[in-house]
């Protein structure tokens, strides 16, 4: 599963416009590269979505998802479905892709690499999605729409961005959700990295990030398949390799922070299979055969 990181967050609005099926017309099957959100302003339709029939009645959304086959065709009156048709994250293809009409096996090479990845899903498999305030969802939908025909489309971007807050938090919680956990974890992993964070302690990253110890940790496991704590050691001994090269093993112990030059001399072996004394004897012993 994919995670969205608000960080890089940026959608791209591709098409936003009012539109109307009439009555006896068909959108055929077909494969999108990217989202549309369709809002049922009047009629009735059935869409055929992954192999599946779902009525969709007037004052209902839906989400259709790319790489997703589907159709979809008015009941009895003409269809009014106003869309948007978007990119979650701006990208190098955004400005170039087109709105499909093709089903998958007509695309070609070049096209299926346009398709965008899939960053929202839950445990539904329907195109439906719901609001929890849905007038004002409709609002912020009518809005983007307004705004980006009157090509004022900052505003429209703004407008969509709201919506975007509704669409996810409404249906998509743990997306966004676990792409705030695996941020965390890796601006931890870059302080460690970069020497910042090789002397913080659990409780100094909860007070840095305003999680809490047992929080940063399972999910910084998650993320990297070791423990926050075991890491941060690891990095520890393999500076203090480093620092051994031309400083002391009591300056060493002192720099890293440990408590004693025992302390020191255990945690180094248990890495190494040496104490420090014995790795800086064979560090001189390399210089000297």
């Amino acid at each position: 599963m994919n995670y969205i990181d608000i960080n890089t967050l940026n959608p791209y609005i591709r098409v936003a416009q009012h539109s109307v099926l009439p009555k006896g017309h068909k959108i055929c099957q077909r494969v999108l590269f990217d989202y549309e959100l369709i809002y049922i302003e009047s009629g009735e339709t059935v869409i055929n979505y992954g192999g599946q029939d779902y009525v969709c009645n007037s004052g209902q959304f839906i989400l259709l998802h790319p790489r997703v086959p589907h159709c979809f065709y008015p009941l009895q009156d003409d269809l009014s479905q106003p869309h948007i048709h978007f990119d979650l994250i701006y990208g190098a293809n955004s400005l170039i892709t087109p709105i499909s009409f093709k089903d998958l096996n007509n695309f070609s090479d070049e096209e299926l690499l346009m398709i965008q990845d899939d960053l929202l899903s839950n445990d539904s498999s329907s195109p439906f999605v719901t609001f929890a305030n849905t007038d004002a969802a409709v609002k912020t939908f009518f809005r983007t729409i307004e705004c980006y025909q009157k090509k004022q489309f900052l505003l429209a971007k703004s407008a969509f961005i709201d919506l975007l807050y509704y669409l996810i938090t409404d249906n998509f919680p743990n997306c966004i959700l676990k792409g705030k956990e695996y941020n965390a974890a890796r601006q931890i992993k870059d302080l460690i990295d970069y020497g910042q964070g090789i002397n913080m302690s659990l409780a100094d990253f909860e007070k840095q990030f305003s999680y809490s110890r047992y929080y940063l940790e399972n999910n910084f496991k998650k993320k990297y398949g070791i423990s926050l704590i075991s890491y941060r050691n690891q990095k520890k001994i393999q500076l203090a390799c480093e620092l051994l090269e031309r400083l002391s093993v009591s300056d060493v112990a002192n720099e890293l922070s440990f408590s004693s030059i025992y302390a020191f001399s255990r945690a180094f072996k248990n890495h190494t299979g040496k104490t420090p004394s014995e790795y800086k004897q064979s560090l001189n012993s390399n210089k000297n055969p």
